[in-house]
């Protein structure tokens, strides 16, 4: 970082100090209830005022301190007002009250605009009693107004607070450099150590990052917890393009939660953005109940929104959030995740210092050419199914394949695993001298070779040894075909589960890297991955490793839908094991009704036996679909949509009304998740979905209207099984 300018900073300082003597009317003991912060410099941090209580009981609340007072402003009539009841002038109470303040007492109603020193007055009108609930004020008068790079120095302050991270330094540099404050920008900077200024100068060259990281200072809960200390690992990593998403995918999600309104995200706190980050509660139960708890009027989560409307909206979009909730300080921990998969990439391709690694595999991709009309999807390590490509980004689906690959190879690092994410790069279109020389290598040869040497070093550790290929070609051969036997045995393939029984995935885990995590590690192909909800297994109320890692890749490489480029099928991203064997999806075929659709036909909406005898039914894999059928949402009895009784246009409806804050039902029933609407449809044999809006916590507990059911958790789909009626023998 270059110097500041010295003099120009001296000038400032002295010009500063000459502004705040000029209009400093004195100190004195105000009633904490006449002070208010209506231009706070960081919103409200439940954890500073906890420490600053804790701090009140050890060391006691020491408030007569100079270093501990509140700047604030006050009209010169309203101070005189004051000083009558004190009966003193002016003169001398400008003279006096530095050392001695005096009691003033203001009217009823009066508020003076305070500088700093929210948190401490937080604090202390927690801590202390009626009686002691005073600060000592340094007042300055607002009849000639301070001026602005005074004002600046007054809020900048923080004796007896917490000190500024240098994320929210960070952030408050390029808000000065968006108001072409230069000065602004290099006092900020002074506050960085010289580690942490040299980080931020290669950073601020970074022009993608930078773009990024800029499109969410307005989000100002993010800031605290954004180490500028860590930009090593934003630097190093070359990742720019996967870093630059996961800042978008961050910026997505919490618009989506607090709404779009500049003002609004402004008013977002540290407090609440680190307390449900990582979080998913539209799938895990402890999270839906934590974050209800703390989203009730008055509750601990956005303090600075007490509009009771917009808690509300802002509720019930969280709660339906079904992502992991992400934040500047999760990306910081996923990022050295991508550590050890970006060290494997980069050691295929010539190396490169200007170019990111993403532009430097494009750079290395001739894919395209050859297959412009079809893609390669890897399945398992052995098995790929070629679909049609009529949209998708080739090489971003190639590209992501080999990050899946990296990921499932770094926890075991032999030679297997370097020749396996060449062999798939070569395959899927890429091209270098590095990956030709990986692909010539034997990792029979390596393995044995890097056994024997092992052994002998512990067996003959005096001895000069060299490894013989010739004499170990037969050793090798023989190792070469047990691996054969051993990987070419048939392996059972089932979707992956999202949620699980017990505890599942600890909050702790959901972000970070791990190195004893070795789980879902035959999941981690791409066709899993970018599967709909709805394709997933779900084993309880909490959700999986899997899952994690699913949420952690889509955060840094987007969502993709394959679906609708697989022939024949609506979704199905998980084949079957004869479309596995012959590299093709299962096609539409007629089938029975599958057991299990009973339900009343006398139901309002249910479909009637011989309206479904009527329909056509076709599965796609294992998909039901009922063609010349319509399913309606209805919300008061009022039809609002109605689409194709199939599976993606019905689900796709519930999740555009999920996202809406709005709950679903079928008669009879308690509400339920949007990706189980079409099999629950099937399951009670109805065509009508209820949709609901009135959804209020109260008490700990979702408080529904008379017409709402009366249900405190979504029902899964396994919850809908009916018996027969003995009135409809023909179903």
């Amino acid at each position: 970082m270059e110097s500041p300018n010295q003099d120009v900073l001296d000038v400032r300082e002295q010009r500063v100090c000459r502004d705040k003597l000029a209009k400093y009317r004195g100190s004195a003991k105000v009633w904490i209830s006449h002070l208010e912060f209506p231009h706070p410099s960081r919103q409200v941090d439940r954890r500073v005022i906890e420490q600053l209580k804790r701090d009140f009981d050890g060391e006691g609340c020491i408030k007569e301190r100079a270093n501990h007072r509140i700047p604030a402003v006050i009209d010169d009539s309203t101070l005189q007002v004051g000083l009558e009841k004190l009966s003193i002038t002016a003169e001398t109470f400008k003279v006096t009250s530095r050392d001695n303040p005096p009691n003033l007492r203001l009217k009823s109603g009066i508020k003076l605009e305070c500088l700093h020193g929210q948190h401490r007055v937080l604090a202390a009108k927690e801590h202390l009693i009626p009686s002691l609930r005073w600060w000592i004020v340094d007042l300055y008068s607002t009849g000639q107004y301070l001026e602005i790079d005074t004002k600046v120095t007054l809020r900048e302050g923080y004796s007896y607070s917490a000190k500024y991270t240098s994320g929210e330094i960070f952030r408050y540099i390029r808000l000065c450099h968006y108001d072409n404050d230069s000065l602004g920008v290099q006092r900020w900077r002074g506050r960085l150590s010289d580690s942490q200024n040299q980080s931020l100068s290669q950073l601020l060259k970074r022009e993608k990052l930078m773009k990024a990281l800029d499109s969410v200072l307005h989000i100002q809960g993010l800031w605290r917890t954004f180490y500028v200390g860590s930009m090593d690992v934003f630097l190093n990593l070359k990742c720019d393009d996967e870093i630059a998403q996961c800042i978008k995918f961050i910026k997505s999600v919490l618009t989506h939660v607090i709404g779009d309104d500049i003002s609004t995200l402004m008013e977002t706190d540290p407090f609440t953005i680190e307390s449900i980050q990582s979080r998913a509660p539209a799938l895990s139960k402890s999270d839906f109940e934590y974050i209800q708890k703390h989203m009730r009027p008055g509750g601990l989560f956005f303090p600075a929104i007490t509009d009771s409307v917009r808690r509300t909206d802002i509720a019930q979009r969280l709660l339906a959030t079904e992502e992991l909730i992400p934040s500047l300080y999760t990306l910081i921990k996923d990022i050295r995740y991508l550590k050890q998969p970006a060290a494997i990439l980069d050691s295929l391709l010539p190396k490169c210092r200007k170019k990111t690694l993403r532009q430097r595999y494009n750079f290395h991709f001739t894919g395209v050419e050859s297959r412009e009309d079809t893609i390669e999807l890897q399945q398992s390590v052995f098995s790929y199914l070629t679909i049609s490509n009529t949209r998708l980004d080739s090489f971003d689906i190639s590209y992501q394949q080999l990050w899946l690959c990296a990921y499932r190879i770094c926890k075991y690092s032999n030679a297997y695993g370097q020749h396996q994410v060449a062999n798939l790069a070569h395959r899927l279109g890429f091209s270098s001298t590095e990956i030709n020389q990986e692909l010539k290598k034997d990792p029979d040869q390596a393995v044995i070779e890097k056994a024997v040497i092992e052994a002998v070093s512990i067996l003959r550790p005096n001895d000069k040894f060299a490894f013989n290929v010739n004499q170990a070609k037969q050793l090798i051969a023989s190792f070469h075909n047990c691996m054969e036997e051993i990987v070419q045995a048939p392996v059972k393939s089932s979707p992956p589960s999202i949620t699980v029984a017990g505890s599942g995935e600890p909050l702790a885990r959901r972000c970070g890297s791990s190195s004893a995590d070795t789980h879902d590690l035959e999941n981690l192909f791409i066709d899993k991955v970018h599967a709909p909800l709805q394709e997933y297994q779900k084993g309880g109320d909490e959700i999986s490793s899997f899952y994690v890692k699913r949420s952690r890749h889509r955060a840094f490489f987007g969502a993709v839908s394959l679906a609708e480029d697989r022939e024949g099928s609506s979704s199905g991203l998980f084949p079957t094991e004869a479309s596995v064997e012959q590299g093709t999806t299962t096609m539409a075929r007629q089938a029975e009704v599958p057991a299990g659709l009973g339900g009343s036909s006398q139901s309002a909406g249910a479909l009637d036996s011989n309206s479904i005898q009527n329909s056509e039914i076709r599965t796609v894999g294992q998909v039901v679909q009922y063609t010349g059928r319509m399913v309606r949402f209805k919300e008061h009895n009022v039809t609002t949509q109605e689409v194709p009784f199939e599976k993606e246009a019905v689900n796709e409806q519930a999740r555009v009304y999920a996202n809406q804050g709005k709950k679903l039902s079928v008669q009879n029933s308690g509400h339920f998740i949007w990706h189980d609407c079409f099999d629950i449809l099937c399951k009670t044999r109805q065509s009508t979905v209820q949709v609901f809006t009135n959804v209020q916590p109260i008490n700990g507990k979702r408080h529904y209207n008379q017409d709402l059911p009366d249900s405190l958790q979504p029902m899964t789909k396994e919850s809908f099984e009916f018996e027969m009626e003995e009135s409809d023998p023909e179903l």
